[in-house]
């Protein structure tokens, strides 16, 4: 059977957010032949960025109405990536999208593309990431002064995986639980992060115990099942 060329766009989502665009510098795209470690074809999801977006899609199109079981959510101003695969007969191709805000977070999926019919527009392969972007903002790993029994702000950035700001319109604060794990000598504390009111930002004050090398790692659960956590940041404390 002669090989047929086949378009096939995919668009990667946050879970529970947009999709991903250019404030976190897009996703990458893998498109594989099941058993093969090299992809048939890969690059960003950056393509058809319009003039004055992110490429993230139209937020009250997304997040501001619901959503019938399969209807394919609205992807207008939405960024792709879009590869021409070349098939001799119906194939289960392997579709891999990579967060580069966090390249741990992978979504894999497995379509049966049959040669000639394209998989673009409403029936574009769209892959969702999970998960939350952590940033732990104060104290920073090289900040001097901290000592023992003297009040310290803890603050974490949490955003959605698609960059977007938790806020209480489409992101309730409520539905975020937000703490910072300080932990010395194999010993961890918990200590719960408030929303200080500025879009994404949770903080408290707490109080090193006694002089130390600390880590402070920042652990944010979603009620819809997102998770995101930090690498444990060194803080020394004299």
């Amino acid at each position: 059977m002669s090989a047929t060329t086949t378009t096939i766009t995919v668009r990667v989502l946050a879970y529970g957010g947009k999709f991903i665009g250019e404030p976190v510098g897009f996703a990458k795209v893998e498109i594989f032949q099941p058993g093969s470690s090299t992809p048939l074809a890969s690059g960003l999801a950056n393509q058809g960025l319009l003039p004055n977006t992110d490429g993230s899609g139209v937020t009250q199109l997304i997040m501001g109405q619901p959503y019938i079981w399969g209807t394919p959510i609205d992807s207008s101003q939405a960024v792709s990536f879009t590869a021409d695969i070349s098939l001799s007969e119906p194939t289960v191709l392997l579709f891999v999208a990579t967060s580069l805000a966090n390249p741990e977070i992978k979504e894999y999926s497995y379509r049966r593309v049959v040669p000639g019919v394209a998989l673009t527009g409403d029936r574009a392969v769209v892959l969702v990431l999970y998960g939350l972007l952590t940033n732990l903002l104060s104290p920073s790993p090289n900040q001097s002064g901290i000592s023992p029994g003297v009040p310290v702000t803890i603050t974490a950035q949490v955003r959605m995986m698609c960059g977007c700001k938790i806020e209480n319109h489409y992101w309730p604060v409520a539905n975020f639980d937000v703490k910072a794990l300080i932990s010395l000598c194999g010993q961890t504390q918990t200590l719960t992060l408030n929303y200080t009111g500025t879009p994404s930002e949770f903080s408290a004050q707490y109080k090193f115990p006694s002089e130390g090398t600390y880590t402070i790692s920042i652990l944010a659960t979603q009620t819809d099942g997102n998770v995101g956590i930090t690498y444990p940041q060194v803080i020394s404390v004299s």
